[in-house]
């Protein structure tokens, strides 16, 4: 990509696409939509287009609805000002571990010490995927593990506290393997991600293998050079084609989630001239990083489940709202430590959210205010005992 997408053209392309966004997936055969830059031949241009995708190419007269045609072979049609491109491309989760490609000399499903991103990791009950990186929970400084909600709770009966394991339980992890306990999550439109508190059993490091640590965050473009370190692909690089991407995602519990908004990334040239395995199954947790910065871009969740060349593709939350929502950082939050007086009240506020994670995860406003003035009645109390008799 040699210019850069006006920031105006692109929000005009995106409001467009709201419009029919939702109709739009629940046509036969669609797979997702985005905005991104359009496909000619076997070639990414600069031309932005409104991107459909969908299990299979047909030809319009196949179709039994002829109106239903988002575009003919080189007569692309239009939405709004916008050529309608379409990709032939299906999505799944890519958490199903596949053997890890070309094994380097340390080996990413092994133990490793010290922790670092990049890695296996996984929650105790099965299954796994990649250790994203080491942040800090921005509410009390307290170090964790980034990944996945379906690698890290895998279902949405998981409750605070669960082990995780490095590797995963997958890849041989046991009960000596133990680093971390489930803290938070969040699976919505938004976002499919987890934190983990870790218990101190591993030295960790904010290396990413093979490449160097997170330097910040910052939001997607068209045309980015982004690379990841995964579980199962390793150190892979790709580039960013589409952007506000919305599908639908099924689960291994037989749900589904919408997401929006998300960041759709594909190979660099030759691609798709050559093969390029960009992710696999195992990789999901992935940091997406700005190659030129170091900044992260997005948290990778999915990848196509055709292997055609031409279907090599991978979707990202977005790692701004990622954090926004799980309220963490990559760099070092300083808590003081809590007053003599108030330990006992943190430790009650703790096993509290042992007990009922789903009110201490997304809160309404006013969802602890009965605990907050228990709290306080235990606080008054406590001041009584301390006076001298």
């Amino acid at each position: 990509m040699s210019a850069k997408i006006p920031e105006e053209k692109l929000e005009a392309a995106i409001a467009e696409l709201k419009k029919v966004r939702r109709s739009w997936l629940r046509r036969p055969g669609v797979t997702g939509v985005d905005v991104g830059l359009k496909m000619k031949g076997r070639e990414l241009t600069d031309e932005l287009a409104v991107r459909v995708h969908v299990s299979r190419k047909v030809p319009v007269s196949a179709l039994p609805n002829k109106a239903e045609a988002f575009a003919e072979s080189g007569k692309p049609q239009k939405l709004g000002d916008f050529d309608i491109d379409v990709i032939e491309a299906e999505y799944g989760l890519s958490d199903h571990s596949a053997p890890v490609i070309a094994p380097e000399e340390l080996r990413r499903i092994d133990r490793v010490e010290p922790l670092v991103g990049g890695v296996s990791v996984g929650n105790a009950i099965g299954g796994g995927g990649t250790l994203g990186a080491i942040v800090w929970d921005k509410t009390d400084g307290e170090l964790c593990i980034l990944s996945n909600w379906h690698v890290l709770c895998r279902r949405k009966s998981c409750q605070v506290g669960e082990a995780i394991y490095q590797p995963s339980s997958h890849d041989g992890g046991r009960r000596r393997d133990r680093v971390a306990e489930l803290k938070r999550w969040r699976l919505n439109r938004n976002a499919d991600a987890a934190l983990a508190r870790l218990t101190g059993a591993r030295p960790y490091a904010q290396d990413i293998l093979g490449l160097t640590p997170i330097a910040g965050m910052e939001d997607p473009e068209l045309g980015m050079q982004v690379v990841k370190s995964g579980r199962t692909t390793q150190v892979t690089k790709g580039q960013i084609d589409g952007l506000a991407f919305a599908f639908n995602l099924n689960y291994a519990d037989g749900s589904s989630q919408t997401f929006d908004d998300q960041i759709h990334i594909v190979p660099r040239p030759p691609w798709p001239g050559q093969d390029y395995e960009l992710s696999e199954g195992g990789d999901s947790g992935s940091l997406w990083i700005n190659e030129a910065t170091g900044m992260a871009v997005g948290l990778h969740f999915a990848g196509e489940t055709n292997h055609s060349i031409s279907a090599e593709h991978s979707i990202a939350n977005r790692i701004k709202k990622v954090a926004e929502e799980l309220e963490f950082s990559f760099a070092p939050v300083y808590r003081p430590p809590v007053p003599e007086n108030d330990r006992v009240l943190e430790t009650v506020r703790r096993v509290f959210a042992r007990h009922h994670p789903e009110l201490c995860t997304a809160p309404a406003p006013d969802t602890l205010a009965p605990l907050d003035r228990m709290l306080q009645e235990v606080r008054d109390e406590m001041k009584l005992m301390a006076r001298p008799h």
